[in-house]
Parts: structure tokens; sequence; C-alpha cells
């Protein structure tokens, strides 16, 4: 059985197929979630959710000798249940703004267990940051870690940081959009070949309240190959033997996250340009590997124990999202009308397009069943269509489906990660989201109201308006 024909199963999501052909969570059907809720709707796996992040975390925990903590990315998917069942798994918190920084501790998330990361901290962030008293902060700038020693004296508290590190690596086919390892194609961390992290130590020799930690790096999202990772370790060796040189001890070293789920994946910068220019959609998954989260908690071990002293192990430290939540959640749409105009295409006009609910398949490519009947054959190539009034409303072109009747209702997987982040309301509500665990299914996030889309507005009467005129 090839990778292609794999990936066309609904058990590589913990889904099966009925009696009927109808698509099911556990004993639950799809069809009837959609029925019930209506669409568009996300469906949440909990039980599936929880059981992959606590994998996550079991497989370093057994791979490195040393110390490990893992810390979920809020940015991926900020949805309060989304943390709560990561949180239940043993995770702590990774936020890079002050809405995440708020709802980590709202959830009952102490500031021990949170880092902060991203490219602009504001001051008033910052300040929040202290007050708040965060395990780490992750240094993106020289002028942040100045502004930073500026209010830590103000509050006379000590700050702890990481100095995040611009390793210039990118791996192999990834899109230059989300290569934050490059150092021409993205400003986050500090330059390591401009010279930047010793002028940072020796910024913080002079910084009473500002400790130094240790190092973060990024190299990217959707990574497919963990040797990406000892590749990129291998580029901090230099820059980790002068740290030491200096004084400093690295006592953490947090590797960021980008690890992919393997049932969907970024589009390359030449698949992008083609699916752009010439409506060619890649064409499945066949083209990438399966690593495991073994495989990559092996690799990174390994080139961690190559870069320090046995004696002087670091606190690794992880910031998974997409890896944990994409394969666990998924998007309901349905189709309403099915346009076709010969020799040109066929069009599945649904509920949920790029404008509103499903941005990330403008640059990912995700899986689509049929879920009234998931054993259809695959027969045709059609354009699945949002409901708002622009060209670009689309889901994809050119995907190979079964054939489709109105009313039948579509599931985009791997909705988990930034879906929910990228929503809009484009003339139309956002989505509601479902949760299912062990046989149950729940309302977790309701669909937006009226009263919510214009409740930041200040309504006024043609009467008042008159009045302000006069």
């Amino acid at each position: 059985m090839n990778r292609l024909t794999q990936i066309l199963d609904p058990e590589a999501w913990g889904l099966r197929v009925g009696p009927n052909g109808e698509l099911m969570v556990g004993d639950l059907s799809v069809v009837e979630l959609a029925r019930e809720y209506g669409t568009p709707v996300h469906i949440l796996n909990e039980h599936r959710l929880e059981k992959t992040a606590s994998q996550f975390w079991q497989s370093f925990r057994a791979a490195y000798p040393g110390k490990t903590s893992v810390h979920y990315a809020f940015k991926c998917n900020s949805v309060p249940v989304v943390v709560q069942t990561v949180r239940r798994a043993g995770l702590k918190a990774e936020v890079m703004t002050e809405f995440e920084l708020d709802l980590a501790v709202h959830l009952g998330y102490d500031g021990e267990e949170i880092i902060v990361n991203g490219p602009c901290k504001t001051d008033a962030f910052l300040h929040k940051c202290v007050t708040e008293g965060v395990r780490l902060i992750v240094i993106d700038s020289l002028e942040e870690l100045r502004v930073l020693s500026q209010i830590s004296e103000a509050f006379g508290k000590d700050v702890c940081v990481l100095l995040r590190v611009n390793p210039d690596y990118v791996p192999q086919g990834m899109n230059r959009g989300t290569a934050t390892g490059s150092r021409s194609r993205c400003a986050f961390g500090l330059d390591l070949k401009g010279g930047e992290v010793p002028v940072a130590l020796r910024l913080l020799k002079q910084m009473k309240r500002v400790k130094f930690a240790g190092f973060h790096f990024h190299i990217g999202t959707g990574i497919r190959d963990p040797k990406d990772y000892s590749k990129a370790l291998r580029c901090l060796a230099p820059m980790l033997a002068h740290t030491r040189s200096e004084g400093f001890a690295v006592k953490i070293l947090d590797v960021g996250g980008g690890f992919a789920s393997m049932t969907t994946r970024e589009f390359t910068t030449r698949e992008m340009l083609l699916y752009e220019g010439f409506d060619r959609l890649p064409s499945g998954m066949s083209r990438n590997c399966d690593a495991s989260f073994d495989d990559f908690a092996r690799e990174i071990s390994i080139g961690v124990l190559q870069s320090f002293p046995s004696e002087e192990l670091p606190e690794l430290l992880f910031e998974p999202g997409r890896c944990l939540v994409s394969p666990n959640q998924f998007l309901l749409l349905t189709v309403h009308r099915v346009k076709q105009r010969p020799g040109v295409r066929k069009w599945l006009i649904t509920d949920g397009g790029l404008g509103t609910v499903s941005m990330p398949t403008y640059y990912e490519y995700h899986e689509v069943f049929l879920c009234n009947n998931a054993l259809r054959p695959r027969t045709e190539r059609v354009t699945i269509i949002g409901p708002v009034c622009f060209a670009g409303d689309v889901v994809y072109r050119n995907k190979l489906m079964p054939e489709v009747r109105s009313g039948e209702v579509l599931a985009v997987m791997d909705s988990g990660a930034y879906f929910t982040a990228l929503e809009s309301s484009f003339g139309f509500p956002r989505p509601a989201i479902v949760s299912v665990h062990q046989g149950l299914h729940r309302l977790v996030r309701r669909r937006e109201t009226f009263e919510e889309m214009v409740a930041r507005d200040q309504l006024v009467t043609g009467t008042v308006i008159e009045e302000e005129v006069r």
C-alpha cells in the first residue's frame, strides 16, 4: 500500500467508516453531528488530543538523559478546552501576546509554568510578564534586552531570559514564508552570523536584574525530518563554545517547535507557484516521510549530547503545537450547491472557505472526505469554494473527490492548527466547536451571534447624528 492510499484512510485521524459508509468518530456519526450543530463546525477529538500530547512528552523524556519540559504553543490553537486538554497531559504554556498570557493565567497556569516568546513584545507586555513572574522571557533583539533591563530595575525583580538565535538554517524544501531560521527572510532572533550574540552576552554581564539562562532557536514549521534539528544544533556549536568561554552556563536549551503533523503538510515554494499559476494542486502526501515523536526525540537528544559535556547537560525545552492539535480536529462544511460549466470546471459551493474558516488550505495540503459515504470512489476533480462574494474564497482547486451532491457534508482534516487562529468574520459568524470524548459530544464554543459581531461598534440613531451635526 503506498503512502497516498494510506492517507486516504480515515483511521490515520482516529476515525472509522460505518456500515453504510458514513464517517464516524468513535460511535458518533459525523453527519449527525453536522445536522445537530450546523456547519461550519469544528469537531475536536478531545481524548485523542490528550493522548497525543502525553505521547510527545513521554518520547522526549525517555530519549534525553537530562531534564525536559514541554510548553504548548498557544498561538497554534488557543481555544480554552484545547489548552485545558494538553494541560491535563502535563504540558506547560508558551505564549506570545498579552491575551495569551492572560488566558494562561485565567486557566490556572502559574507564572513558573509560562515562557514568553515573540518578536514584538511591547513595553506594556514586558511589564506584565515581570509582574506575573513568568519563568522565562525569550529575548528577540538587543533593543528588547535593554528595555527589559530597565523594566526589571524599575520593578526591583530578577528576570530570567533565553537568547533567541537565528541560526541561518533552512530545512530543504521548506516554503520560504515559514523558514523562521533564515537570516535573510525572517527577522526573528539575534543574528548569529552578524555577531549579535556576543554583544548580548556583554550586555548581560552589565545587567543586575536580567539573568541569562540559555538559548532558544526555531528553524521553521511543518518539519518532517528529525535530522534538521541536529543540523541546526551543529550551526550553534561555535556559539555554545564561546558562551562557555565567557563564563556563562547554558542551563536551558529551547529547540522551539515546528514539528510537523504527519497527516498534512505545507506546500513547497515550487508547489505554491504551480498551484497559484496553473491550478496544479499538489498530489497528496506521497513525497513525505513518517517520522514519529520517538524519531525526533532520539535525533535531538543525540545532537544535544554531542554539543555539551555530559556533566553540563542543559534542561531541554520544547514548544509543540501543530503536531499535537492539527490531526485531532477537523472542519465540517455543507455543500449547498453544485455548479458545473461543461469544458470549464465543477464547483462545490459550501458554507466555509478561505475568507472565513479555511485560511491554511491556501498554503497547506489537507485531506478532504465525503462524510456521507467515505467509500464512494474518487472519480472527478472539483473546485471547493466558500460562501463569500470574492473569487478567491477557495478551499481547494482541482481536488480529486467522489461525486458530491447538494446537502452532503465534507470534512476538511487537520483543522486543529491555525484554523481558529486565522478565522475571520467576512459577513458570516465564526463557527462553533464541538468536543467528542468517550462517546459523548458537547459544545465548547458556540457559534458567534449577531450581537457579538457588532458588540464593539458604537451604534447611533439618525436623530443623534442630526443633533451632533447641529
